[in-house]
C-alpha cells in the first residue's frame, strides 16, 4: 500500500504537513555523531554480498551508510520552512533564483508562505541565508502523490549566492543504471515516524530498473519516475524532506517524492525522474 503522502506530526500542538523523505540515520554514540543504525546489505565481504550492492560510487563518496554533511560542500542542498520557521520539505538550488522540490509540499500552503534556508546544516542555528518565495509553479500534471508529475518550481525573491546544481538531461539516462550509486539528503526523520534530525544528512543508495520499481508500486510510471534502494532496506529516505535531491554525478537526476514507510525491505524510494521531465522543467528556470 503506497504511503500517501507521510503527513499529521504533531508539534507543539497542531498538525503539521510533513509531506516528505529524509534520510533514515540514527543517533550514534554518545558523542552524537550521526550514523546509518543498520548494517548495509548483504553478508559477504565484498560488493556482491546482496542484491543491489554492485554501486559503482564516484570517488569519495560512502558506498553504503550515511552521516552528517555540509551545505559547504553541497551549497544547493535547501529546506522549506514555513512563516515560523518549520521545516516541512526539502529542495534544490538550480539557478540563483530558482528552487526544484516536489509539488505534493505545496499542496497545503502558498508561495507567500513559504521560506527558503540555504547555507544551513544545523537548523537550530542563524547561519546561511533565508529568502521569501515570490511565486511556485506546480506541474500542471501533478495529480497526487505517486500520480502525475510531483514536481514544483519556487522563485526567490533575494538571489541566492550559493552554488547551483545541473540538471540531468536526456542524455543522462546511464545515471539511471541498476545498481548505479546515488546520494540521497535532507534534514527530515532519522526513523520511520521519528525525529527530524537537527542537522544536514546524506546517504548512498543504490539505482533500481523499472522492473524492481514497478514491484514495489504497481502504478510506477517511468516516464516520470525513478527509484532506489537496498532489497533488505535499511537505508533511506523518510518523513519531512520530500522535494530534497537524488544526486549523482554531480547533476540533480531525481527529486524525492514517496514511498512506503521507510527503509523497509522490497520498498524503495520514489523521485521524480528529472531526465524525462527536463524540458518542461528547464522552461522554468527562465
Amino acid at each position: 500500500m503506497r504511503n500517501s503522502a507521510r503527513r499529521g506530526l504533531t508539534v507543539a500542538g497542531r498538525t503539521l504537513v510533513l509531506a516528505g523523505v529524509a534520510l533514515l540515520l540514527g543517533l550514534a554514540g554518545a558523542t552524537g555523531a550521526w550514523a546509518v543504525v543498520v548494517t548495509p546489505p548483504g553478508t559477504g565481504d565484498g560488493p556482491d554480498g546482496g542484491s543491489g550492492e554492485g554501486l559503482v560510487v564516484e570517488a569519495g563518496v560512502r558506498v553504503v551508510g550515511g552521516a552528517r554533511t555540509t551545505t559547504d560542500e553541497h551549497p544547493w542542498a535547501v529546506f522549506l520552512t514555513d512563516a515560523a520557521g518549520f521545516q516541512f520539505c526539502g529542495g534544490t538550488l538550480v539557478t540563483p533564483t530558482k528552487v526544484v522540490t516536489a509539488a505534493h509540499c505545496m499542496a497545503t500552503t502558498t508561495a507567500s508562505q513559504v521560506r527558503v534556508v540555504a547555507g544551513r546544516d544545523d537548523k537550530e542555528s542563524t547561519a546561511g541565508e533565508t529568502s521569501a518565495v515570490t511565486s511556485a509553479w506546480i506541474s500542471p500534471e501533478f495529480e497526487g502523490v505517486g500520480q502525475g508529475t510531483d514536481l514544483a518550481v519556487l522563485t526567490l525573491a533575494t538571489p541566492s549566492t550559493r552554488t547551483p546544481l545541473p540538471l540531468a538531461g536526456p542524455g543522462d539516462e546511464a545515471l539511471y543504471a541498476d545498481g548505479r550509486a546515488a546520494q540521497i539528503y535532507g534534514w527530515g526523520a532519522t526513523a520511520e515516524n521519528g525525529a527530524p534530525s537537527r542537522y544536514l544528512l546524506t546517504a548512498t543508495v543504490p539505482m533500481r530498473d523499472d522492473e524492481y520499481c514497478r514491484a514495489g508500486d504497481r502504478t510506477f510510471d517511468a516516464g516520470r519516475l525513478t527509484c532506489a534502494g537496498f532489497d533488505r532496506g535499511g537505508v533511506d529516505s523518510c518523513q519531512g524532506d520530500s522535494g530534497g535531491p537524488l544526486v549523482a554525478a554531480g547533476k540533480l537526476i531525481g527529486v524525492t517524492s514517496f514511498g512506503d514507510g521507510c527503509a523497509r525491505a522490497g520498498r524503495p524510494g520514489y523521485y521524480v525522474r528529472i531526465a524525462a521531465v527536463s524540458d518542461a522543467l528547464r522552461a522554468q528556470l527562465t
